[in-house]
């Protein structure tokens, strides 16, 4: 195995960078059919559609900007089925009745393999004529989905979501602190996780309580994305250059002998040990939050915007404290990545992730679904769902390059004004999992889909003066451009597809996440080392009884199928 991961791993690190800096390159998706989507649809009724997108928190009807753009270019509107952390629930039980809402964003290829043998999904290959984009810009993924499924009569039901043809250039990775503070504690070296304990606790003593009165933490963590682990635990291994391949495993890849190893998440040197003994070790220096086992995402997203914690893995509120005001006064989040450790920057990313967007049987009007699909797949609605109404937000300039308006400008020194149907910008924003990460480039007009990524007009403000004081303490532009100007700090998966789970691994997962979840937030809140120590030992204990050790084996197995099909497919 390991001979074979080196020459797969070498030949993405090489030929699949190459393809990511070709402003349209080799191997592009073909021409979208954008220019009169929109204008054919405009006009249609408006029909809505039932979204149950397993990986969103949010719930209700759609409202503002976003679903107004959606109305106009496809005339639909969007209910989103509540979800949260009873999600697999959820999907059980419409299972169960045997209908599934118009359309189902799956967390895995295992949830959409069910519902293909339970006959409950529309083939898209039957619908084809009403999606010229989605196979012109995602025709590996359909392929991909349709190649996997067992018994399969050769069609697809599903396309990936985060389809990324490019690798990243510019932008931020997290994790990220109160620049501000750290900086008043003398900005030292963090190279571990130790060390951002450290820090986080020199921070903290600064202001242990907001304007309000209210106590602030360093740390503050939530629980209702957990699947078989603390969710947590794999954002925080990003930053210590360790992929955890999706949220059923009980497996991470480690890349320190250059290759891909597979091990138990709950082996000695996991990342994910490193990150629950992290957080047990916050809430013995009392850095915390104590509501971190019972809360939610949304509780903490509001935490920091209040200015109530210090830390975030990602990048979660963290805009919505630091605003433009508060960072020209130079307060503010910014990342910082530990220097001990390689940043992990995922694979290119041809069949999308395990995330699946699929159509249900029982959609009421299954070519209003299609054609909503289509346009979430064409370049055009990618740029919209991703930066706002076009015209408004950002325009085409003269030479077909999409820039930023005044208007956005305006909106980013002003958040909290409303933007459209009484929401602000990000209150009106898509809430479904974007269809191709940020990066990837149209072939149409060679930019990115993410603002981030274009060139910046002449009347664009300059920068914060927190932006620019990091700017000068890294040399650099952004995270990403400090990160990828040196290889050693980047460690770039080898892989871009996630195991299929067979029918042993998802009984294993299951048994054993109930296992794992519980026995790690006692550690974390354990009342000292001895007693941590005897809670790990017996999660342990337990997780063996049950065949964590035969999971890890199953998974290898199939991970090594995944290599192969990342060579195949990225060759399409």
């Amino acid at each position: 195995m390991k001979k074979r991961n080196k020459r797969i791993a070498a030949m993405l690190l090489s030929g699949l960078m190459t393809l990511s800096l070709t402003a349209c390159g080799q191997n592009a998706p073909a021409q979208s059919t954008d220019a009169g989507a929109g204008e054919s649809a405009a006009a249609a009724e408006n029909v809505e559609l039932d979204v149950l997108s397993m990986p969103t928190n949010t719930s209700g009807l759609a409202e503002g900007w976003w679903a107004e753009e959606v109305a106009d270019a496809v005339g639909v509107s969007i209910n989103m089925i509540p979800c949260g952390d009873q999600a697999e629930q959820k999907l059980q039980a419409l299972m169960a009745s045997g209908e599934l809402p118009d359309i189902v964003v799956f967390k895995d290829y295992k949830q959409m393999q069910n519902a293909v043998d339970g006959d409950m999904l529309l083939a898209y290959d039957d619908y084809k004529e009403l999606l010229p984009d989605l196979y012109a810009n995602a025709g590996t993924s359909l392929q991909y989905c349709a190649d996997i499924m067992k018994d399969s009569d050769g069609k697809s039901y599903g396309v990936g979501m985060k389809i990324k043809t490019d690798l990243e250039t510019k932008g931020t990775f997290g994790p990220f602190i109160r620049y501000d503070l750290y900086k008043e504690i003398g900005a030292p070296e963090i190279k571990n996780l130790d060390d951002f304990l450290t820090v986080l606790k020199q921070m903290q003593d600064l202001t242990p309580q907001n304007e309000d009165g209210q106590n602030v933490y360093a740390i503050s963590l939530f629980k209702d994305w957990d699947r078989s682990y603390m969710t947590m635990g794999m954002f925080a291994t990003k930053m210590m250059g360790i992929t955890m391949p999706d949220e059923g495993s009980l497996a991470e890849i480690h890349y320190d002998s250059g290759e891909p190893v597979l091990t138990s998440i709950l082996s000695e040197d996991s990342g994910y040990m490193q990150f629950v003994r992290f957080a047990y070790e916050a809430n013995q220096m009392g850095i915390l939050d104590p509501d971190s086992a019972t809360q939610r995402f949304e509780d903490v997203v509001q935490k920091v915007t209040d200015g109530r914690v210090l830390f975030m893995l990602d990048s979660w509120g963290t805009s919505d404290f630091s605003t433009m005001e508060k960072q020209n006064n130079g307060v503010g989040f910014m990342p910082v990545q530990p220097t001990g450790y390689k940043r992990l920057v995922n694979a290119l990313q041809p069949m999308g992730s395990s995330w699946v967007m699929s159509v249900s049987k029982s959609a009421r009007n299954p070519e209003k679904a299609m054609e909503f699909i289509n346009w979430y797949y064409s370049y055009e609605g990618a740029r919209i769902s991703q930066n706002g109404p076009r015209d408004v937000i950002w325009k085409m300039d003269e030479s077909n390059k999409p820039v930023l308006t005044e208007k956005y400008y305006e909106i980013n020194n002003n958040p909290e004004a409303e933007f459209s149907g009484g929401k602000t910008f990000v209150q009106g924003r898509c809430q479904i999992p974007q269809a191709f990460w940020l990066s990837s480039v149209d072939p149409a007009c060679g930019a990115a889909v993410s603002s981030t990524y274009w060139e910046k007009p002449s009347y664009a403000p300059e920068d914060t003066a927190l932006v620019k004081e990091w700017q000068a303490d890294y040399g650099a532009e952004d995270m990403i451009s400090y990160l990828m100007a040196d290889e050693s700090r980047i460690q770039i998966e080898p892989v871009s597809s996630y195991p299929t789970y067979t029918d042993e691994m998802e009984q294993l997962s299951g048994r054993l996440g109930d296992i794992v979840k519980t026995g790690s937030w006692k550690m974390v809140f354990a009342k000292d080392d001895a007693e941590y120590e005897q809670l790990k030992n017996q999660m342990i204990a337990d997780a063996q009884e049950v065949g964590i050790d035969r999971f890890v084996e199953l998974y290898g197995a199939e991970y090594e199928k995944c290599l192969a099909d990342a060579e195949k497919y990225a060759q399409k």
